[in-house]
This record gives C-alpha cells, sequence and structure tokens, in this order.
C-alpha cells in the first residue's frame, strides 16, 4: 500500500508539472501537427477521405507513431536522468517506497501525457479529414492504437532511459530509426521484432483487411487481433518488470558527483 501511494505522489507531481504554460504549448503544437499536416495535403488536392479507406494510413504514421513516439520521447526516456542530474534522486528513493513506486509514477505520468495528446491529435485530424463512412469506428480503432502504442513504447523507452541513463535520449533516437522505421519496414520476419509491426497489423485488421497491397501483406501479421492486443500488454509488463529490476540494481549518481 505505501508503494502504491508513493507512486501516486509521483504521478500526480509530475501531472501538476506538465500543467505549464510551455509544456502545455509544446503539447498543443504536437497535438496540432497531423491536423496541419493532413491540411496542407489537402490543400493540394489530394482527397484522402475519397480513396476508401486509404486515409487510415497517413492518420496512423502521424498519430500512433509520430505524436505518440515524440511525446514518449521527451516525457518517458529521461525520466530518471533528469532526477539524476538534478541531484532529486537520492532524495526520491530513500522515501517510502524506493526506487520502483517513482519509476512507476513517472511511467503512468509520461503515458497520461501522451495518450491525451494523441487523443486530441486524432480527434483534430479526423475533424480535418472528416471520412464520411466510419467516423466512429475510426474514432474507437484509433483511439485504442494511441493508448496501446503509449503503453508498450512508453515501457520501452523507461527501459532504455534506466540501462543508458546519461545517453538515453541517444539510445532511444537511435532505436526509432534503426529499429522501429527500417527495421520495421523490412519485409521479413525480423520485423516481428519490432512494436510498429504489431500496431500495423492491427490497423490493417481494422481498416483495410480487404484492401491492403500484397507488398503490405507481408508486412503485417494475419492472426486474430485480439491476439496482438494481448502481446503488446504482454510486452509492455515485461519492460516495465526489467526496467524496474535494472533500476533496483543499479547505483545512480550524477556526473558531478562520480
Amino acid at each position: 500500500m505505501t508503494a502504491f501511494w508513493s507512486a501516486w505522489v509521483v504521478f500526480s507531481f509530475e501531472c501538476r508539472r506538465a500543467v505549464r504554460l510551455g509544456p502545455m504549448v509544446f503539447a498543443a503544437a504536437l497535438a496540432l501537427f497531423p491536423a496541419a499536416t493532413l491540411a496542407l495535403i489537402q490543400s493540394q488536392g489530394a482527397r484522402l477521405e475519397q480513396r476508401g479507406e486509404f486515409w487510415a494510413l497517413p492518420v496512423f504514421i502521424l498519430v500512433p507513431e509520430v505524436v505518440c513516439l515524440l511525446g514518449l520521447l521527451l516525457w518517458a526516456t529521461p525520466a530518471i536522468q533528469a532526477e539524476v542530474e538534478g541531484k532529486t534522486w537520492t532524495y526520491l528513493i530513500v522515501r517510502p517506497g524506493g526506487k520502483v513506486p517513482v519509476l512507476l509514477g513517472k511511467y503512468a505520468a509520461a503515458v497520461v501525457r501522451a495518450i491525451l495528446t494523441g487523443l486530441v491529435a486524432l480527434a483534430a485530424a479526423l475533424a480535418v479529414l472528416h471520412p464520411a463512412q466510419g467516423l466512429a469506428r475510426a474514432s474507437a480503432c484509433f483511439s485504442a492504437l494511441v493508448v496501446l502504442s503509449c503503453l508498450t513504447y512508453a515501457a520501452l523507452y523507461l527501459l532504455l532511459g534506466v540501462i543508458f541513463v546519461r545517453r538515453a535520449m541517444t539510445v532511444a533516437v537511435a532505436y526509432i530509426f534503426l529499429v522501429e522505421f527500417l527495421l520495421g519496414l523490412a519485409p521479413a520476419v525480423v520485423n516481428r521484432l519490432t512494436v510498429q509491426y504489431y500496431l500495423r497489423s492491427l490497423l490493417v485488421a481494422w481498416f483495410t483487411v480487404t484492401t491492403a497491397p500484397v507488398r503490405v501483406r507481408a508486412m503485417i501479421g494475419t492472426a486474430p487481433p485480439w491476439q496482438y492486443v494481448l502481446l503488446l500488454l504482454g510486452v509492455t509488463a515485461a519492460l516495465l518488470t526489467a526496467a524496474a529490476l535494472v533500476l533496483r540494481r543499479r547505483e545512480l549518481v550524477s556526473s558531478s558527483d562520480s
């Protein structure tokens, strides 16, 4: 119970710290980026909403991938590094509950911020496209993709931040480009090691299962969607467990103390 309360205190503090002018302006700009991009595409005469369910692809790239990834890159990856470099880590870990509640509280705060930003971005993007059919289904399915993306990527970035404390951002950016984008787009079995593979499979299963080109089908799975959902949730739990175990065994000091 003490650990839960400690995690809640950390979560509440992080949420209050996020409700400031600077973070709010950045979150708003990030949330409006997909809508602005889609509006620019529409202004060039490309009516995406008139091409069947093709419009789901740019929304998927811009919202669950770009918006959620960028938000979590800044909110989840340096969560531990910021406390270590700010010399507040020692104070936090001697409070009741220790290191793991701090980790979980920061994880929850980063996930909530990313989900809210992603949902606002989704609403703005759908308002720009305004597809004639399937708006309710699109909202529900993309909301689920946003939540799954934030849960899984936040746990992954938090683990990277715990392992590579002083180079967390560098390693996370390298992971995004080398693994999620390059390896994830490879039409081979190796792309199943990426989170994007399972999110993309859910997208096709929910939207374009009848119209996906052959080359796209080579980069997606054919299992039932519920299996991918459970797998992503399981991966999230495994990554959080690994981050907690690594953090409990590490002695973290700031650069000025080393």
